[in-house]
């Protein structure tokens, strides 16, 4: 794969369990129409969770809970940094930018910026790596979906509600 995305927005992303490879399946879709799908192991997906535990956005919001007395602020259900998010609208398939060979992430880090941007570096077995800037939406998404889609494998993951994860959703197979 030669192709390239530099600053693209993401629009939506899909976290899907695969028994068959026993994997989860991360597609990335893109603002130009395009998608990116990484398989993702257990160990990569242990290491990935502790990261964004780690992440300052989390942390941040774990104060926060504390902060009033155990209780985040909420609307609808809704924690509040996951309000402007949408778990119910079903992924878009794209045409995908790695020629239909979906990578397999065998490595991540946390990366920050001199201005204090936090991103996320995927290293992928055939030696490319996929760098995400991370949000505070992108992380708290990434968390969300992690956790949910966790209870579909036989993983035993402990997946710890540092952050809050929301409890009304409805899930089905592949995550939106």
């Amino acid at each position: 794969m030669t192709a390239e995305i530099r600053n693209a927005s993401i629009q939506q992303i899909n976290i899907a369990y695969n028994p068959v490879e026993d994997r989860l399946l991360l597609k990335i879709g893109f603002s130009d129409d395009v998608e990116l799908a990484v398989w993702l192991t257990r160990r990569l997906v242990k290491s990935l969770w502790q990261l964004l535990q780690m992440d300052e956005a989390v942390q941040g919001m774990a104060a926060a809970d504390s902060t009033t007395g155990g209780h985040m602020t909420q609307t609808a259900d809704k924690p509040v940094g996951l309000q402007k998010l949408d778990f119910t609208s079903e992924y878009k398939p794209r045409q995908t930018i790695n020629q239909h060979e979906i990578l397999l992430a065998r490595d991540c880090h946390l990366l920050k910026t001199a201005s204090r941007q936090t991103s996320l570096e995927l290293v992928c077995s055939n030696g490319q790596t996929i760098k995400l800037m991370l949000t505070q939406e992108l992380t708290l998404a990434l968390i969300n979906m992690l956790q949910m889609v966790s209870k579909e494998t036989a993983w035993e993951l402990s997946m710890g509600l540092h952050a809050p994860v929301m409890s009304a959703i409805q899930t089905s197979t592949a995550l939106h």
